[in-house]
């Protein structure tokens, strides 16, 4: 497994450990959706937008499964929407350096 792949891994299970602290507090949703604010007022007109508008519909649902879907797709475009989501900050800075080492761990076994 390459350095992208290990970084896609790391992607997948953070968002996967995001929608498990959704499920559990929904209200945080607030806070992604308030990074996504933050974000597109800093960063004025990106290439992002379009994917930034499409995080801004799915957490402004309340329809946790149609999130799930799109936040862990292993496709091309669930890629690129992990790459640009505002759903990191919900996972606390000690289990982000946990799935991290798992990530390696799973390069280092390859």
């Amino acid at each position: 497994m390459n350095r992208q792949q290990q970084l896609d891994q790391f992607s997948l299970a953070l968002h996967r450990r995001a929608i498990e602290v959704l499920r559990r507090e929904p209200a945080l949703r607030a806070r992604a959706l308030d990074t996504l604010a933050r974000w597109r007022l800093q960063a004025g007109a990106t290439r992002s937008d379009r994917l930034w508008y499409e995080w801004e519909q799915l957490l402004g649902s309340s329809d946790v499964e149609a999130l799930a879907d799109a936040a862990l797709a292993e496709s091309d475009h669930g890629q690129l929407m992990r790459s640009v989501s505002p759903m990191g900050g919900l996972v606390d800075q000690h289990e982000r350096a946990q799935l991290l080492k798992l990530a390696r761990g799973q390069v280092a076994a390859q």
